[in-house]
């Protein structure tokens, strides 16, 4: 009985420490569970930064795109006001004018638009051509023209007979305009040119001039009306205007160019 009442008391002892060896084996279980939750916390920080992080990149690159996006509009915009047919008018290179229609098609804004611009670029062309020089000279070389007048050797690059003065002078004036004063103040010698470089006074009461109306069209000439201002209020005589016509002709590249004009000053 006794030795009975022993052995259970040592199989007793031995299930206490079992007991307690199991437990410790799942403590250190548990406690070496306890750094992959955090190393898989850790990792979910990770991605939530780098989530964030791409997040922030993708926001950061939206405004540049959409100033790509507002440049390429821009663009488009001024492209198509480049080529735009509603224009009244194109102007190739100082060289006339092109209508984007047909004359029958072109309303008289358009028209008197187109000769406003081509008479004040002959204003101008006919006074630098006609009064002093276009052109760069040297006044230390000299010949005397038919008249008997000093000319200045003309020194501007391409510029040496009276064959390049035309196709200049011809960018604004017509094909059939008539040229032969521009024989007064140019002269060829020994293939070179020379230039008179003449001065004159202006007409101090003129102000201004504006194309007024449209007399006629057809397919090759197109007539206007320009009114030109003076004033001599300063010394007493009012204000005045004077009625002038004003002509464009087609010449045979197809471009519109002066074919009447009297310079108002």
């Amino acid at each position: 009985m006794k030795k009975i009442f022993t052995l259970t008391a040592i199989l007793a002892a031995m299930c206490i420490m079992t007991s307690c060896g199991d437990k410790k084996d799942n403590n250190s279980q548990s406690e070496s569970s306890v750094p992959e939750t955090a190393t898989t916390s850790e990792a979910a920080e990770t991605t939530a930064e780098s989530a964030d992080t791409t997040q922030a990149e993708t926001v950061s690159t939206k405004p540049e795109t959409s100033v790509s996006t507002e440049k390429s509009v821009n663009t488009s915009a001024t492209s198509a006001a480049v080529n735009d047919d509603s224009a009244p008018f194109l102007i190739p290179a100082g060289r006339g004018i092109v209508f984007p229609n047909p004359i029958e098609d072109t309303d008289d804004s358009a028209l008197i638009a187109s000769a406003q611009k081509l008479f004040e670029q002959a204003c101008e062309t006919e006074w630098n051509f006609t009064v002093g020089s276009p052109y760069e000279v040297d006044q230390s070389v000299t010949v005397k023209n038919s008249y008997g007048w000093d000319c200045y050797l003309v020194t501007s690059d391409g510029i040496t007979s009276l064959d390049d003065v035309r196709l200049d002078y011809h960018k604004i004036f017509s094909e059939n305009y008539e040229d032969n004063h521009l024989e007064e103040v140019f002269t060829e010698y020994d293939g070179r040119l020379y230039c008179l470089c003449g001065e004159r006074g202006s007409n101090i009461f003129y102000i201004d001039s504006k194309i007024t109306a449209v007399n006629s069209r057809s397919d090759s000439e197109i007539s206007f009306t320009v009114t030109d201002y003076y004033s001599d209020d300063d010394f007493g005589g009012g204000s005045y205007a004077e009625e002038r016509e004003f002509a464009i002709s087609l010449d045979s590249d197809r471009a519109w160019r002066v074919s009447k004009f009297t310079l108002p000053y």
